[in-house]
């Protein structure tokens, strides 16, 4: 082979090294993206601690409900009734009125025997009876305020127990799943009522590796791409305090604003690092 034909191959070898070295570069210098998805930030199975059979549902998949909003009514006749008849009671005062008046009464006769017996017209065991006749009267008319109070408490128990047949929405979101209707009966075994999600937030949840997590902080503003190619601006919401041992990367969430629900739960996105 000919010096001509060797400074060729070498010229040739170091142009492809040089090549090889660039693009080498270029994709370490490049930004690479994980593939993320996206759920809700809060979402539940509503249940009731009460039992019995659902009366009345007043929502459907996909109803949007307010915080506070009724989503189901269980039979409530018993506890109905339960309530009236505390409620009379509580406001029954006819035992502390007469507890009243005869403490009332029993202090006029003490006082009027204290007046004999200073002229000298009562005897001591007068005195002695109408003292212990007063005592009774006072401790049955405190007995009577004491009762009072405990029948107002129970009433307001009742309304609590007849409010907890009522079960509503704990926050504002949609009504993904309905798991129980009108006349099924709910049970401690079975107290799910419907499955209820938040998405006016949502969260996207990515796994990123270890050494990189540490330049992410909860607060942070990104660009999230979705699938259809638009942009989202998202805000760290948290990031993982444990590594995972089989793929050695940590969870990061990033909370994405979404009041208008143009974004729906379950949507891939990605994340540029």
């Amino acid at each position: 082979m000919t010096n001509l034909k060797m400074k060729k191959i070498i010229t040739l070898l170091f142009v492809v090294l040089a090549i090889s070295s660039s693009q080498n570069t270029f994709a370490q210098s490049e930004d690479y993206a994980i593939d993320g998805f996206i759920e809700p930030f809060r979402k539940i199975e509503l249940s009731s601690d009460e039992t019995g059979a659902i009366a009345k549902m007043l929502v459907e998949e996909g109803t949007l409900v307010q915080q506070g909003d009724v989503i189901a009514k269980l039979d409530s006749r018993v506890q109905e009734i339960q309530l009236e008849i505390a409620s009379k009671v509580a406001k029954s005062t006819s035992q502390r009125r007469s507890a009243a008046n005869t403490l009332k009464k029993r202090r006029a006769i003490s006082e009027r025997l204290e007046q004999l017996n200073h002229q000298g017209h009562a005897s001591s065991s007068e005195i002695i009876r109408a003292d212990l006749e007063m005592s009774i009267a006072e401790a049955n008319y405190f007995n009577s305020v004491e009762e009072s109070a405990v029948r107002e408490i129970e009433m307001r128990r009742a309304q609590v127990q007849l409010e907890r047949r009522t079960i509503r929405a704990p926050f504002t979101g949609f009504i993904a799943k309905i798991a129980r209707r009108e006349g099924e009966f709910l049970s401690p075994l079975h107290p799910e009522v419907c499955t209820l999600i938040q998405v006016d937030k949502l969260l996207a949840s990515f796994n990123v590796d270890s050494n990189e997590a540490t330049s992410f902080h909860v607060g942070e503003s990104f660009d999230l791409r979705l699938r259809d190619g638009s942009t989202v601006q998202a805000k760290v919401h948290s990031v993982g305090v444990e590594i995972n041992p089989q793929s050695g990367t940590v969870e990061i969430k990033f909370v994405i604003n979404n009041e208008d629900y143009k974004i729906r739960s379950g949507e891939s996105c990605s994340l540029n690092v």
